[in-house]
């Protein structure tokens, strides 16, 4: 052996050793085998990947559908990727309401009535609350298709408590909280999209945002550097009546009435009993019924935006069952009435009213001042029996608010100018807010068959 063959020889080996003692470098073929931490995943093959809390070893896992099967464990391949839960702080985790398994439902109207039996069980429940109760819970179940707020009204602190422990258990991923600040909420765990339910939270300013905010699909707050999605289920008890517009007009109102009998005490044993059983129905209810509620097409057009809104993100969630699903527009008709008169004796409506006369003169005009939007806004309030008169201050104030902006027209003063584009908007506006006098289905110029047209003649109120 030359003396070049022998030193080749003796620099293989330590060659192997540097070669071995390196770190390995991550490619794209090996990147995928990190596990990847989910509290749940939805893939265009249809398979989903869900939480569940393990009843035989007490651990939260995973549990995977691709339809007819159903499989339980810590971690799933799927794609390529491996996929965990999410390591969160154990303490905090135990908060939240999750599956103890999955358990076939029957049909949509069974569930429906396990959930209404729950929710039966609470003395100030009228038969028609105890219905909401049940249609806002399963909503709950699908956060990805913006379910809408659970207001509850319970004067009684005992009634209250029962009926939020109630929903708690039959709510998707569920925790109850006190007071809310905008730095307490956004350090929950809001990527798990739970659902929120607030206990008569004080009236703070942080109130109005993070209700505003989590209620919004697709809203990022900025936080540390990184935007944040915070839309989730939530559910707000109030002790005292709500006045808030904004709030009544975006949710599903249930009221819980004071009883004359003594309201039953909390029996939390009991309810997580009843909750094994319906928490795993309805966890195999989203996993069969992702897809179809998805692509529902429900609506109820002649409700008045938002109850509209909100009929439809109920009525998604219903599958294959069209009676439960008129059941829930002959619930919100009330409520949609209510949504009917804030409106149109609102001052935005009144100065709508008022921009549709100018709109439909006899003689076209190219503007109209803000003085004479007051001049005629006044009057129609005065027809209608009001004493409160509005200066052209606060009539430019309402204009702005609605998207009429104005100009300085000249040495009279400001005003809006009435091109065809901005007597179109006051059409759409004047739909939307439901103001009378386009109501009677006259049409008094080409704009109104036009967004006649568009509207359809069953909305009142907008779309």
């Amino acid at each position: 052996m030359s003396k070049y063959e022998m030193k080749r020889c003796l620099k293989r080996p330590k060659a192997a050793a540097m070669t071995k003692s390196q770190p390995r470098t991550v490619t794209r073929s090996n990147e995928n085998l990190a596990p990847t931490e989910t509290g749940g995943e939805i893939f265009p093959s249809g398979v989903m990947l869900d939480l569940i809390h393990d009843r035989v070893d007490d651990e939260i896992k995973l549990v995977r559908s691709d339809g007819p099967n159903v499989s339980i464990s810590a971690r799933f391949d799927v794609g390529g990727k491996m996929f965990v839960p999410p390591s969160l702080d154990e303490n905090l985790m135990k908060e939240f309401v999750l599956p103890r398994g999955v358990a076939d439902y029957g049909s949509t109207a069974a569930l429906f009535d396990d959930l209404q039996r729950l929710f039966q069980e609470h003395p100030g429940l009228s038969r028609e609350a105890v219905s909401k109760a049940a249609f806002g819970a399963l909503a709950t179940w699908f956060p990805e298709c913006a379910p809408p707020l659970v207001l509850v009204s319970a004067p009684d602190p005992s009634g209250s408590r029962l009926l939020l422990e109630q929903l708690r258990y039959a709510c998707r991923r569920s925790v109850i909280v006190g007071d809310v600040t905008r730095s307490g909420m956004w350090s929950l765990p809001l990527s798990l999209r739970p659902t929120i339910i607030i206990d008569r939270p004080k009236p703070t300013k942080d109130l109005p945002f993070v209700l505003r905010a989590m209620s919004r699909p697709g809203v990022r707050i900025p936080q540390r550097g990184q935007l944040l999605d915070v839309s989730c289920p939530l559910v707000i008890c109030m002790e005292e009546p709500i006045s808030d517009s904004w709030l009544l007009e975006q949710s599903v109102q249930i009221e819980a009435m004071a009883s004359a009998t003594r309201f039953p005490r909390i029996a939390r044993q009991a309810l997580r009993e009843v909750s094994l059983d319906l928490q795993a129905k309805l966890l195999s209810y989203r996993l069969r019924n992702f897809a179809k509620v998805q692509c529902s097409n429900f609506d109820a057009p002649h409700l008045a935006f938002p109850t509209r809104e909100i009929a439809r993100a109920l009525g998604d969630c219903i599958v294959e069952d069209h009676e439960l699903q008129s059941r829930i527009i002959s619930l919100l008709e009330e409520q949609d009435e209510d949504v009917r008169v804030r409106r149109t004796t609102s001052f935005e409506a009144v100065v709508i009213e008022a921009a549709l006369v100018f709109c439909h003169e006899k003689e076209k005009r190219e503007w109209a001042y803000v003085g004479e939007f007051t001049t005629v806004t006044n009057a129609i309030l005065e027809g209608r029996g009001e004493q409160i008169t509005l200066e052209p201050r606060a009539v430019g104030d309402v204009l702005r608010s609605i998207g009429l902006f104005t100009r300085r027209l000249g040495r009279a003063g400001r005003g809006v100018l009435l091109v065809n584009e901005i007597r179109r908007k006051i059409h759409e506006l004047a739909w939307r807010f439901g103001v009378r006098s386009i109501d009677n289905g006259v049409d008094r110029c080409e704009f109104c068959s036009e967004t006649r047209t568009r509207f359809g003649d069953s909305i009142r109120a907008g779309m």
